[in-house]
């Protein structure tokens, strides 16, 4: 049995510093408040103030808006969750309490229910397919957002997704099935554990450390900055770095807020993505990677899984495809989306 006593005195700064940069440990309350501005808007976020995404948020993506509208918008950030869960967030911009959201990929598909097909297991396999798609399809999904009443401000990312395991190796398809995953984004999401045979439990985002600490929940599909800035990486023993799905993130605002912007504002806002929207995913795919390699130095195990099973697994996932195809977002997308990824694959190939 792993000696976690050891590991803590080997790993403890790496693991520590990391937390501080990429993610609070827990959810804490604060806001950051706008000075006078034509346009004051509010927005939430689950992400804690002063690291991690937050600090992307008001380092690279909230200058640029702000230069973009010649300082006339400011911003008062509720962090932390104090606002609730982004279920709360996306009810509360359809009534005007709130303009904006900063959402994860659970979020991102109650914005925006047609987003559910990029986090499709195994649909993308790198960042580079990733990155062209979001290219190509930023107008598709800018366009079904506004018609469920937001404006796409931003398409970023929390990354791909692994899955971390407090009891099992997932180097089978029975540990698989033997294990009680976290259930939280959603029916697509269920589908793809039960294609599986696994044990979907249903857990509200912000109360998913807490359900892994009182073991309703065993293991969690999540992207590595969030174990380590959740501190649950002291809870696992192993991860299976597959990339199993990728999850976006986005920034909203609501249609009625962006509609009183003047246009000017909104193409500027809209240009900025070439530049700070870039550096913000560049800069999540590097803590991301940081922070998985902190964990296997901290001593949670990387499984080892044979091809066998590996292809066993994509297999049971993409059954998940066909059911929800059509039920969960248009069939038509999906169609668009595989167009593209076989013209990059050819293009590469």
């Amino acid at each position: 049995m792993r000696n976690k006593y050891n590991m803590i005195s080997k790993s403890f700064f790496c693991i520590h510093v990391l937390t501080l940069v990429f993610l609070a440990t827990a959810f804490t309350a604060g806001a950051s408040y706008a000075q006078e501005a034509k346009y004051n808007l509010k927005l939430a976020t689950l992400a804690p103030k002063g690291i991690g995404w937050a600090m992307e948020w008001e380092n690279t993506l909230k200058p640029g808006i702000i230069k973009a509208s010649n300082d006339e918008i400011a911003f008062k950030t509720y962090y932390g969750g104090i606002m609730g869960d982004e279920e709360d967030y996306i009810k509360k911009m359809r009534i005007r309490q709130l303009d904006a959201g900063a959402i994860t990929g659970q979020g991102a598909v109650m914005a925006c229910p047609e987003l559910t097909v990029v986090e499709l297991p195994f649909l993308f396999n790198n960042y580079d397919e990733v990155d062209f798609v979001r290219d190509k399809m930023y107008p598709v999904f800018d366009s079904y957002a506004q018609d469920h009443g937001f404006k796409l401000v931003y398409w970023f990312e929390q990354d791909f997704d692994q899955c971390y395991s407090m009891k099992y190796p997932l180097e089978t398809m029975k540990d698989f099935q033997k294990a009680r995953f976290v259930a939280w984004y959603g029916p697509l999401e269920k589908k793809f554990l039960d294609s599986l045979g696994a044990s979907p439990v249903p857990v509200n985002g912000p109360e998913v450390p807490s359900a892994l600490r009182q073991g309703i929940v065993d293991t969690v599909i999540a992207p590595s900055v969030w174990v380590v800035g959740s501190q649950t990486y002291t809870l696992f023993t192993h991860v299976n770095t597959l990339k199993v799905r990728y999850a976006p993130g986005l920034l909203v605002i609501a249609s009625k807020t962006w509609d009183q912007l003047p246009p000017g504002h909104q193409k500027r806002i809209e240009a900025t993505r070439s530049t700070s929207l870039r550096d913000f995913i560049n800069n999540t795919r590097d803590a991301n990677a940081k922070s998985l390699q902190a964990i296997l130095k901290y001593g949670v195990k990387e499984s080892q899984m044979s091809p066998a099973v590996r292809e066993e697994l994509k297999k049971r996932a993409m059954t998940s495809w066909d059911k929800a195809s059509g039920e969960d977002f248009p069939e038509d997308v999906l169609d668009q989306i595989m167009e593209l990824l076989e013209e990059f694959r050819e293009g590469r190939s």
